[in-house]
């Protein structure tokens, strides 16, 4: 599957309670090369190799889905809305266009 890369999910919102919009912050560590830059030592093209989705889930229901191209940034950083209904856990699952996929998860525990 080629190399996997490192992700996080956090509630940048502190104290909230069920009803409360917080906001979400997602952050992938990935190269995202474009496909134009060259090995300096080989001055070859580096292929393409960029984050193609972001997948939102709360409490295992999809909640927002992002769809990232190759003129993302390196590491892109992604926050959002999301109002909290309850007790629970977001997931997000990253994909890039080699099919690797990492998931993390954070818990959701309202005041």
């Amino acid at each position: 599957m080629g190399k996997k890369f490192r992700a996080g999910v956090k509630i940048l919102d502190k104290n909230y309670k069920v009803g409360d919009v917080v906001k979400i912050q997602t952050i992938i560590i990935h190269r995202m090369d474009t496909g134009f830059a060259k090995d300096k030592s080989t001055g070859k093209r580096l292929p393409q190799f960029y984050v193609t989705n972001e997948s939102i889930y709360y409490n295992d229901q999809l909640i927002c889905d992002f769809e990232l191209g190759v003129s993302a940034s390196h590491n892109p950083k992604i926050k959002f809305p999301v109002k909290i209904t309850g007790p629970g856990t977001i997931k997000v699952v990253f994909e890039d266009n080699r099919g690797n996929k990492q998931e993390k998860s954070i818990k959701v525990t309202p005041q």
